[in-house]
């Protein structure tokens, strides 16, 4: 209820204040209402006009840092315009995916204060592995922490998709690609705006709205933008857990555009960002066991449950709220037949996040929480010159690129228990000492600074009409220094559930079946690494290409790229050379080779790209899960199992193909294709491997084969998998559109396909599957007003797309206790959602 009463409050505010700036501006919306509704109703994801004797419009993209045809681009280049994210209901960044084949935009690292990243061609990302990302996120051409961009979308001008090697041109350099998001720009001729409300079955709710202003025309101009978007998060729900999830996002932005002569042009911008979320993680299994040295009997702590149910088990959710302020800007002034550009942004970003810990609800009536904060800022600036006198034989930019990024996140792991637990075996529990709230005082602290300097250049030679030769580089001053600390703070902790002591690690004494342990006033350092270092990286790039007409575009290209490594920290790291050896990763270095065809056919009817690639990595860093290790800690040996991070040579093969039709005036067709095969190139990574032969396996070796083996990690030969994502995906869109009396009707459906994916966990696939959108609309032919009911996920697909490798323990000695708890961590696809989308424009939009 209060979800519904602030929406509608927002939404009648919003009315009110832009049906008074259009009483207000009612002369220049008459001028310009015509103008206004062909932007509107522009072009499309497949780039077409709409309406009769429409025809198709030409694309034009940014993606060389400068305005051009995508079909004159040498380069793999998806376009997705803002009127495309309207149409298609789209809110949120990640379901940007769904009309992207071969990106993922998966955020499940986000609630427990993780920093999401995208996925595209052959690589998934892992921040634990290094703490540059594959794909780089740019929002008004500044590099933007991801966290701000993974919120609800609004206001948004186009957002365009890089395949392939960045960094000589923008920002930092990112091995697989680039996400460009450009936000409206300030009309400073005409008055404008929008008002737009969706709603669903699963409580989603968005309220979105935009007011231009122009403020002295063609010179100043100011444009707000406002969004309150409510929704049900990952659809979880807990049988032990009486909490509701949700996330909202509340936002604001201010853009000013300053033109003041017409050689010089300004924008700056002001984004203000509340997210909140709370979220239960899903789990799949038949419960514990069933007690093996305690009473427990069996599923104390939950029920026989299935992925499809979409069900967790835990007490309490995770919650976490971001608070984001970012700021961009950008100059650009012609002079003398050059152009001089600026580019600058600062960030600031507040994550406080609790995550629950005890998933499987291990223990009944007891919450283990993990309380985290990061703070983070970043700074960058951006200085470029270029030519700007026109097509000549020779085009240029040279320019000098500073960041620095700040970041620090403090920690502590917390636990209560609450009536209702378990007590020792054969012992009558204690309700006092049940009740009783203890802190486990496993501290966190980790701080990193990372400092980069860089110069840039690009030259293009137009060797003839038709013939264009373009090369660039880019060298790096890149410093980091980075901090991680995790110890045991001074406190006191009683377990009187009569737990092994071990549990915490300390040392105990033991007492009427309870086990009470002191911890010294002094902090004992766990794990306390620094990482400090100057790196001197030069990447490049070439392309050539050749229009052999007004249809037929051909290019090749090759570039570098360039990352940092990645590292672990292990308690035995230093009595071991294997482990040493992963402490701290070399840099990552690749080279891409890409090849591609262009095709405008039929008029222009038909658009056909193709782009073949193979990229070559030396020391690519992904992450493993699973891996069993020798666990050394001074006092006793075990086996534990452990996420590694690895360096290995590793080579992409893949291609992508774009193409879209217009059959008819009013109807169009989209489709596009990924496929991306990125494999260790037979190198030695670490393995499970139980007879320490040097071929994985699925056994777990005990200590003693351990030591037998001589080492604390076994490592071998692999062509494995680095990617988690399917081997290809497909997207496909259409649309049909039909004048009905005074209004036009319309008809849209977007279906993605992914394809069979053994990749995704070990031992678990994941089946082939489609999730289909349709829309059903009407609205005015001017553009003025939309009504249009969507459904998600149509046909009710269910699919579990992720499950946790082994039954998910919290801890060795817990099982010991109670058992195997029986659960698997797991993922599922969305329930089908049906939903309203009303949307009122004005002027300039």
């Amino acid at each position: 209820m209060i979800r519904i009463k602030s929406s509608l409050v927002f939404g009648v505010s919003v009315a009110a204040i832009l049906t008074g700036v259009q009483a207000h501006a009612q002369s220049a919306l008459v001028d310009g209402a015509v103008e206004g509704a062909a932007r509107e109703s522009q072009s499309d994801g497949a780039g077409f006009d709409s309406g009769e004797g429409a025809v198709p419009q030409e694309i034009v993209v940014t993606s060389r840092r400068r305005s051009e045809r995508l079909q004159d681009v040498p380069q793999a280049v998806t376009a997705v315009s803002g009127d495309e994210i309207k149409k298609l209901a789209i809110t949120e960044f990640q379901d940007v995916a769904a009309i992207v084949p071969g990106l993922s935009l998966g955020n499940s690292s986000v609630l427990n204060g993780g920093e999401p990243a995208p996925s595209l061609r052959g690589i998934s990302f892992d921040k634990g592995a290094s703490g540059s990302p594959t794909v780089d996120i740019y929002v008004n051409e500044v590099p933007t922490d991801s966290r701000l961009a993974y919120s609800a979308m609004y206001d948004v001008a186009s957002i365009e998709v890089l395949r392939g090697p960045q960094g000589t041109l923008r920002g930092r350099t990112a091995p697989s690609g680039a996400l460009t998001v450009s936000t409206r720009r300030p009309d400073p001729v005409e008055w404008g705006g929008y008002v737009s409300m969706l709603g669903s079955d699963k409580g989603s709710i968005n309220g979105q709205a935009a007011l231009n202003v122009p403020i002295a025309t063609d010179v100043l101009a100011v444009r707000l933008a406002g969004l309150m978007d409510e929704s049900d998060g990952n659809f979880v729900e807990s049988v032990n857990g009486g909490m509701h999830p949700y996330r909202r996002d509340l936002s604001g932005r201010a853009s000013i555009g300053f033109t003041p002569s017409s050689n010089l042009d300004a924008m700056v911008t002001y984004q203000y960002l509340d997210q909140r979320a709370r979220q239960y993680d899903a789990v799949e299994g038949d419960g514990a066991v069933g007690g093996v040295v305690s009473t427990a009997p069996a599923n104390y702590n939950g029920p026989a449950l299935s992925a499809s149910d979409r069900s967790a088990v835990d007490e309490v959710p995770g919650d976490r709220r971001l608070k984001g302020h970012q700021v961009t800007a950008q100059i650009n002034w012609s002079v003398l037949g050059h152009r001089v550009s600026y580019v600058g942004g600062y960030a600031h970003v507040d994550t406080p996040s609790v995550n629950a810990t005890d998933k499987v609800n291990f223990i009944p009536g007891r919450t283990l929480e993990q309380p985290l904060r990061t703070v983070s800022q970043s700074i960058t600036q951006e200085l470029r010159i270029s030519s700007d006198s026109g097509p000549s034989f020779l085009d240029y930019t040279v320019g000098y690129f500073f960041s620095r990024a700040t970041a620090k996140t403090r920690g502590q792991q917390i636990g209560a228990y609450l009536p209702g637990a378990f007590g020792a075996p054969g012992a009558t529990p204690d309700p006092q000492a049940l009740n009783e709230k203890f802190t486990l005082p496993v501290l966190i602290n980790f701080d990193s600074k990372g400092v980069e300097h860089a110069v840039f250049g690009n030259v293009t030679l137009h060797l003839t009409p038709s013939t264009e030769l373009s090369a660039g580089g880019r060298y790096i001053i890149s410093s980091v220094d980075n901090t991680s600390q995790v110890f045991l703070g001074s406190g006191y902790i009683s377990t009187p559930i009569g737990f092994p002591c071990s549990l915490a690690g300390l040392g105990s004494t033991y007492g009427g079946g309870a086990c009470d342990v002191a911890i010294s006033a002094n902090p004992v350092p766990i794990t306390d690494t620094a990482t400090k270092n100057t790196r001197h990286p030069f990447v490049f790039n070439v392309s050539l290409s050749h229009r052999f007409s007004e249809q037929v575009l051909a290019y090749g290209s090759v570039a570098s790229s360039w990352r940092r490594g990645g590292n672990n920290t292990y308690s035995n790291a230093g009595n071991d050379p294997t482990l040493a050896e992963l402490s701290f990763l070399p840099p990552e270095k690749s080279t891409s080779y890409e090849v591609g065809l262009k095709t405008n056919l039929l008029d222009r009817r038909l658009r056909l790209n193709i782009a073949g690639y193979y990229q070559k990595f030396d020391g690519l860093l992904f992450q493993q899960g699973n891996i069993p290790y020798l666990n050394d800690n001074g006092v006793a040996q075990s086996v534990d199992t452990i996420v590694v991070n690895s360096s290995a040579r590793a080579v992409v093969k893949g291609f992508d193909i774009d193409a879209a039709f217009q059959a008819t005036p009013y109807w169009n067709i989209g489709a596009a294709f990924s496929y991306a095969n990125g494999r260790v190139d037979d190198d030695r990574v670490p393995c499970r491997d139980s007879n320490f032969d040097g071929v994985a396996d699925t056994g777990t070796p005990t200590v003693g084969d351990f030591v037998q083996a001589g080492t604390a990690l076994a490592t071998c030969k692999s062509n494995r998998s680095v990617s988690r994502e399917p081997i290809w995906t497909l997207t496909a869109q259409s649309e049909l559109q039909q004048p009905i009396g005074q209004v036009d009707g319309y008809l849209r459906g977007l279906l993605t396909y992914y394809a069979r994916n053994p990749r995704r966990d070990e031992g678990s696939v994941v089946p082939a599957y489609g999730l289909l959108n349709l829309y059903a609309g009407v609205r005015s032919p001017d553009g003025a007003w939309d009504v249009s009911l969507f459904a998600r996920n149509v046909t009710g697909t269910g699919v579990r797309t992720s499950r946790s490798t082994d039954v998910y323990n919290v801890a060795g000695d817990l099982a010991s206790v109670f058992g195997s708890p029986g659960y698997r961590l797991v993922s599922y696809t969305p329930p089908r959602e049906v939903g309203l989308q009303v949307r009122f424009s004005f002027g300039s939009r």
